[in-house]
């Protein structure tokens, strides 16, 4: 898969439908935002390659929500680097590390959501990978510049969301919402009000630069547009 360079030291790896994220550090090597579906550890790592680093390198994944198509390759990916330590919110880490299935989805508003809801969403057996530090909302971690975790209740009650500090603030929205035919929420939701809510929240920080698990980025002026299509 060709990495997408979303700024100097940030990177999104499309795995088929959905995109991992790589952030390059000076001092804490590299950061990889998710895993996408089973069978995506080597392509990962094959990415990093393209980077001009290696496997050693990858010293921290975070996991945004328990979902197969996020995390479906973090148990193979720790096989291979099992130096690398991998975060996940404390709410969403007990499903993964024993390998449960994901609670249920309902298909958002619209004909399109339900069609591509239909056709996408698949109820894929996961390995159980451990989850060697359990986040909380509101955390600030002590690498990458200070990354901060953002509790979204939603599309899954445990999602987090992560603020990143540098290019006037780079906010990695999981599945929030989608950005594949335009900003829009996610095709499917746990609880969609809650879903809604947690948009309006993502709203009142400051960023310039949006990062989806489905869909492009948005690069410039990123929280007006959320505030535009999500009013509080």
């Amino acid at each position: 898969m060709k990495l997408r360079q979303v700024a100097s030291n940030l990177y999104a790896l499309p795995l088929g439908n959905v995109n991992a994220f790589v952030l390059v550090t000076d001092r804490d090597g590299l950061v990889l935002i998710d895993t996408g579906a089973p069978g995506k550890a080597e392509v990962i790592l094959e990415s990093i390659q393209s980077l001009g680093y290696s496997s050693t390198d990858l010293k921290s994944v975070i996991l945004t929500h328990c979902h197969p198509d996020h995390v479906g390759s973090a148990g193979a990916l720790k096989r291979l680097v099992p130096h690398a330590c991998f975060y996940m919110s404390e709410i969403e880490a007990p499903i993964v590390e024993e390998g449960r299935k994901p609670r249920p989805l309902a298909a958002s508003p619209g004909l399109m959501n339900k069609l591509l809801f239909a056709a996408l969403v698949r109820d894929t057996p996961v390995e159980p990978v451990t989850i060697d530090r359990k986040l909380k909302d509101g955390e600030t971690l002590d690498f990458a510049g200070g990354i901060k975790t953002i509790l979204i209740p939603g599309h899954s009650e445990g999602q987090l969301a992560l603020l990143l500090p540098q290019h006037g603030g780079v906010l990695f929205a999981a599945d929030a919402a989608a950005n594949v035919m335009g900003l829009n929420w996610s095709i499917g939701y746990e609880n969609l009000q809650l879903g809604i809510r947690s948009l309006q929240e993502l709203g009142k920080l400051e960023f310039e630069i949006a990062c989806f698990g489905h869909g492009k980025e948005i690069k410039n002026a990123a929280a007006s547009k959320f505030r535009s299509k999500w009013p509080s």
